[in-house]
C-alpha cells in the first residue's frame, strides 16, 4: 500500500518554525478592535501557495482562504461535501466521481470547473514540493470525463480520501496560479481564493491579515471581519503578549510552564483539546534483545504512563493504551496494560534467562530526538525511563536524544536501532491513517522493525473496502489484538493542544488535527 510510505517522513517531523516578531504596518494596534481578532503564534506560515505548503500552520490559514471539494465538520473528525455537489464511489473504492456546484467561482468571478482541479493537481505534482506528498502515492489519475465530471482514480483504496480532499494540496488554484512554474509566496501579489476570508496582506515572517469575503456562499459568513496573525519569536513572548492585551488569542507552542502561568491569570481562558498526535514505543524485532518476544513483553509490562503525564507534561496529555485514540470510538481498543505489573514482568524476564546482574540484565537504548520534539518531550522520555524501567533491576536502559530530525527519521524508517520513542501525527484524522503507516507491511516502519505480517495486512486491506465505520472499526480492533499478542508496539500517550485567549473571545473551536476555526471566533 504505497500511500503510507511518503506520509511517514512528514508526520514524524514536529520541529517548530521560529519567526521574528515585528509589528504589522497598517494592522490594528489595539487587540480590542471590535472588528478584529488578533492571534499570536510562534508558527506563522512562510508560504501560502497550496501547491507548496505542507504543515499544519499553513494549512490552517489556507483552509480559510480556500474551500475544497470537501471540508471538516466543525467540532468533529467527520467530513462533508463543500465545493463538490455530489460524489459517486466505485465498488472497488478506486474511482471517485464528483460534480461541482454550478456557481463555483474564485473571488474575482473566474469559474471553478473540473478542469481547474485537473490543472491545480498537475501543478502541485509538477512543483515537486512537500505538498505533493499528499497526492503522489494516493492518486493515479485525475481527469474530466465525457460528461464533464471530475474523476479521481486512486492507486489503491484509501478510506480517508474524502478527508484528504479537504487539504490544501487538493485545493482549486486560480488559473493564474496554476500556470506558475514556481511557488508563489504572495508577499506582493494578491492571492485569489474562494474561501470565507481573503488575503489582505502577507508580511512574510511577521504577520498575515485576513478580511471576510463578502461573496462567500458555501457556508455562513465569518463572525469577525478581520483576523490578524502576528508572529512571536518565543513562547514566553507570546504568553506575555496575551497577558498584556497585545493579542486576543495565543495559538501553538505554549509550553507547560507558560500554560501554568496563564492558568492563574485573571481574564484568561485556556482551551485544551486532545490531539491526533500519539507517542509510541517501537521495538525493532530485527535486533537483539527485541528479537525475543519475552523481552518485548517484559518491557511492555513495565511501562508507566501516568507519571509522564503529570510530572513531565503538566497534565496536558492523556495516557493511551490503544493504537488509535478514542477520537475514533469504533476503532478504539484500550487493551494494553494501563499500569505496570512489575511482578509479572520479572517472571517473564526470568523465564527468558534475564537476571538482575551485569550483562544478564535486559539492556537496550531508546532512540529519541530533542531537535524534533524539544526539551519538554526529552523530559517526558526521561521520565518514562525513570518511572518505568528503574522499577526493576532486570532492566537497564537509557534515552539517546541528541539526534537530528533527518537522522532520527531515517533510523526509525530503516530500523537502525533497538527501540524508538516517536510521535505519529496522521495527515488526516482517521484510524487507517495511524494503522496503515504503523502496521501495514508496505510501510517502512513496521517492515524494517520486523513486525509487519500478512494477517495484519489482510485486516487492513479488508477495512479499506468498507463504508460502515463500525465494521471498519471491528477489523481495526482485531489489528490491535494482533499487535498486543506479539508485543509489537506500545501506545504511550495522546498529546494535547491548547489555545489561550482573553475572556471576551468566544466561538473558539479547536480541532484535534491542529485546526483553529477563525471564522467562528467572535468578541463576546
Amino acid at each position: 500500500m504505497p500511500v503510507f510510505r511518503r506520509t511517514a517522513l512528514a508526520a514524524v517531523l514536529a520541529a517548530l518554525i521560529v519567526l521574528l516578531a515585528q509589528p504589522l504596518p497598517g494592522a490594528p494596534a489595539d487587540a480590542q478592535d471590535a472588528d478584529t481578532i488578533t492571534i499570536g503564534t510562534t508558527d506563522l506560515p512562510t508560504s501560502l501557495d497550496p501547491g507548496d505548503a505542507y504543515d499544519f500552520a499553513a494549512w490552517e490559514v489556507l483552509s480559510h482562504l480556500y474551500t475544497g471539494l470537501t471540508r471538516q465538520v466543525p467540532g468533529t473528525v467527520d467530513y462533508e461535501l463543500a465545493l463538490a455537489d455530489s460524489v459517486t464511489v466505485s465498488d472497488d473504492r478506486l474511482t471517485y466521481t464528483f460534480t461541482l456546484h454550478p456557481d463555483a467561482a474564485f473571488g474575482d468571478g473566474t469559474p471553478i470547473t473540473p478542469q481547474t482541479f485537473v490543472d491545480s493537481i498537475a501543478r502541485t505534482r509538477a512543483l515537486q514540493r512537500d505538498a505533493a506528498q499528499a497526492i503522489t502515492d494516493v492518486v493515479n489519475t485525475v481527469e474530466v470525463d465525457g460528461e464533464g465530471a471530475l474523476v479521481f482514480t486512486l492507486e489503491q483504496p484509501v478510506p480517508y480520501f474524502l478527508a484528504l480532499l479537504a487539504l490544501p494540496p487538493y485545493f482549486p488554484q486560480h488559473p493564474d496560479l496554476a500556470a506558475a512554474e514556481m511557488p508563489q509566496p504572495f508577499a506582493e501579489e494578491g492571492l485569489i481564493g474562494n474561501g470565507p476570508y481573503t488575503l489582505e496582506s502577507f508580511d512574510v515572517g511577521d504577520a498575515i491579515v485576513l478580511a471576510a469575503n463578502p461573496d462567500y456562499t458555501l457556508g455562513p459568513a465569518p463572525l469577525t471581519p478581520h483576523i490578524v496573525l502576528r508572529a512571536y519569536a518565543r513562547a514566553q513572548d507570546l504568553r506575555d503578549a496575551l497577558l498584556d492585551g497585545e493579542i486576543d488569542l495565543a495559538s501553538r507552542a505554549l509550553f507547560t510552564n507558560d500554560l501554568a502561568a496563564l492558568e492563574n491569570a485573571d481574564g484568561i481562558q485556556i482551551v485544551d483539546v486532545p490531539s491526533t498526535r500519539v507517542f509510541y514505543l517501537d521495538f525493532n524485532q530485527t535486533r537483539d534483545p527485541f528479537e525475543d518476544p519475552f523481552a518485548r513483553e517484559g518491557v511492555t509490562l513495565l511501562v508507566e504512563r501516568s507519571s509522564v503525564i503529570h510530572e513531565a507534561l503538566g497534565g496536558y496529555a492523556t495516557p493511551l493504551t490503544s493504537p488509535v485514540p478514542d477520537l475514533f470510538p469504533d476503532a478504539y481498543a484500550p487493551v494494553w496494560p494501563d499500569t505496570p505489573d512489575i511482578q509479572r514482568a520479572e517472571e517473564v524476564l526470568r523465564a527468558a534467562s534475564y537476571s538482575t546482574r551485569g550483562s544478564s540484565r535486559l539492556q537496550f537504548q531508546i532512540n529519541f530526538s530533542q531537535p524534533t520534539y524539544g526539551d519538554t518531550y526529552v523530559g517526558a522520555a526521561s521520565e518514562l525511563v525513570r518511572s518505568s524501567f528503574t522499577s526493576s533491576d532486570f532492566v537497564s536502559t537509557g534515552v539517546f536524544s541528541n539526534v537530528e530530525t533527518s537522522t532520527f527519521v531515517r533510523a526509525l524508517q530503516r530500523g537502525e536501532g533497538q527501540a524508538f520513542l516517536f510521535a505519529w501525527t496522521p495527515i488526516v484524522p482517521d484510524p487507517a491513517a495511524y494503522l496503515g503507516p504503523l502496521v501495514h507491511s508496505d510501510s517502512m516502519i513496521p517492515r524494517n522493525a520486523g513486525y509487519a505480517s500478512d494477517d495484519k495486512d489482510t485486516l487492513l486491506d479488508q477495512a479499506a473496502l468498507l463504508d460502515d465505520p463500525a465494521e471498519r472499526g471491528a477489523l481495526y480492533r482485531d489489528v490491535a489484538g494482533l499487535l498486543l499478542r506479539d508485543y509489537d508496539l506500545v501506545p504511550l500517550w495522546q498529546d494535547h493542544i491548547q489555545v489561550a485567549a482573553r475572556d471576551g473571545i468566544t466561538g473558539i473551536t479547536l480541532e484535534p488535527n491542529f485546526f483553529l476555526h477563525y471564522d467562528l471566533l467572535a468578541r463576546g
